[in-house]
């Protein structure tokens, strides 16, 4: 009984991140969660969950990307990695997810991960198609 009862508490700390909700855009909520701690070895990810109004659906292409400020002390690796639904839009169960590092010789410390995530989404019953620039802000501590 006691292994039972444990399991869920040690699940708590397999994921090291915290998660922030943006607003800005009326018509889809984003929940992003991200690697708060990573070392100058490692890639930590940037995971963001849209939850769009009904009626509203969003697009795979163009692709989703990350712009970080210029004076940024991290990188985006690689492209996105996401699920497209039966109609090709982004399966909005699943999230968009992005990795990112530490520049090389960036020192130990907290240091800002400013940017914009930048997204196609469209209304299924009105037929327009907009591009929205969220901003993204979060406090990353890169360790030994």
């Amino acid at each position: 009984m006691k292994t039972i009862l444990l399991l869920p508490f040690g699940f708590l700390f397999l994921f090291s991140g915290k998660s922030k909700l943006y607003t800005e855009n009326e018509h889809i909520k984003v929940k992003m969660e991200y690697s708060e701690k990573v070392s100058s070895a490692q890639k930590g990810e940037l995971s963001f969950l849209l939850s769009p109004n009904a009626g509203i659906h969003v697009n795979t292409e163009p692709l989703f990307e990350i712009l970080l400020d210029k004076d940024s002390h991290f990188t985006v690796n690689e492209e996105p990695v996401f699920s497209k639904n039966k109609e090709g839009y982004l399966a909005v169960t699943k999230p968009v997810l992005f990795t990112f590092s530490p520049k090389k010789g960036t020192a130990p410390g907290k240091y800002s991960l400013k940017g914009t995530l930048r997204y196609f989404f469209c209304s299924d019953a009105e037929g327009w198609c907009n591009r929205f620039s969220q901003p993204i802000d979060v406090t990353i501590e890169i360790g030994r």
